[in-house]
């Protein structure tokens, strides 16, 4: 890894070492390469980072630490123009050979992994590269049998971007064909990042202080999602990915899940659970220290307690976070579902 990124980077650690202070993550062509073995030069490096703080401190280390030069700007994604990616910003520099190294920003509203599983034309595209490790989501078609198949509807954009990858190797097609679904468990079931579906490498971390990530390995690999029956657009079809938002007031971090898929870990497990806890540690809360809002909450609309980590945080209200028990329970969840 730290290989390929001294094409764009001088300290390539010290890269990584942002990124799990940051929560950035690498996804496009440079993360295909990666699982590929390959090197296009023509390539530029994606950088995914959450508007605020996070993106303008990524901005501000490639030009002061890195020696990068702002180039241009443009709305949404040269992939796809989705609301959860606001803009993407490149930033250009010359190496010493006198070639241009070139770094993309792509500023999202939410985490970066809600905007890369909700954004990309192609299941070959969806991979993603943290601090520490690397994920091939649809390892299977993408690296095994080098096919790509559409997570949007077909039009002349993603025909472009299809087409560039098909002259690199891959086989492009519209959704599986029936004989092919028994040997692509990946993109039939509902999955989670680095389940046994996903493609993953640990990364070499020596010289990178645990101390400075952000977050813990499995509020990324808790990532879930569900791909939708094929849906049809003229004659082609395309699948959908089920990627939601989902936080609550006792969870200090911010997950992906298909939330609202029935019969899963975080709607009928994770969610009810959540928000009973969330109502306990409320009421331990003096109600003088509530907003009305709050305490009307808990009192007539219970079901959207979940929706009032914003309030709370206005409030100075800081509630336990129960994040480190979602391991635990996510295997007791698939302990009885499976009995």
């Amino acid at each position: 890894m730290d290989r390929r990124l001294r094409r764009f980077v001088k300290d390539p650690k010290a890269l990584r070492s942002f990124m799990g202070k940051h929560d950035v993550l690498i996804s496009g062509s440079f993360a295909i390469q990666f699982f590929e073995r390959v090197t296009w030069d023509e390539s530029d490096l994606d950088l995914y980072a959450e508007q605020g703080p996070n993106a303008e401190a990524l901005e501000k280390y490639l030009c002061e630490q890195e020696g990068y030069k702002f180039a241009r700007e443009t709305g949404g994604t040269e992939y796809w123009p989705i609301d959860d990616w606001l803009e993407t910003r490149t930033f250009t520099k010359k190496r010493p050979d006198f070639t241009e190294a070139q770094i993309q920003i792509v500023i999202t509203c939410h985490v970066p992994i809600y905007a890369i599983l909700n954004g990309f034309y192609s299941t070959l595209v969806v991979n993603v590269i943290s601090w520490n490790k690397a994920y091939a989501i649809y390892p299977q078609p993408s690296f095994l049998y080098h096919k790509s198949y559409l997570l949007r509807r077909m039009d002349e954009y993603n025909g472009k971007s299809l087409a560039k990858y098909d002259a690199r190797g891959w086989k492009s097609q519209d959704i599986l064909w029936p004989e092919e679904e028994a040997s692509h468990a990946c993109m039939l079931r509902s999955r989670r990042l680095n389940d046994r579906y996903t493609w993953t490498i640990p990364l070499d971390t020596q010289d990178i202080p645990p101390a400075t990530i952000a977050a813990p390995d499995f509020v990324l690999e808790y990532t879930s999602w569900q791909l939708s029956r094929p849906k049809q657009e003229g004659n082609l079809f395309y699948y959908k990915t089920y990627a939601e938002k989902f936080s609550a007031p006792t969870l200090k971090y911010r997950y992906v899940s298909p939330a609202y898929w029935p019969g899963g870990f975080w709607k009928d497990f994770l969610g009810p659970r959540m928000d009973r806890m969330s109502l306990m540690e409320l009421h331990k809360i003096p109600v003088e220290k509530r907003s009305q809002l709050v305490t009307e909450t808990m009192k007539e609309r219970p079901e959207d307690v979940r929706t009032l980590g914003e309030e709370l945080a206005r409030c100075g209200i800081k509630l336990q976070s129960y994040d480190h028990e979602i391991p635990g329970w996510f295997a007791e969840w698939e302990r009885k579902k499976a009995l």
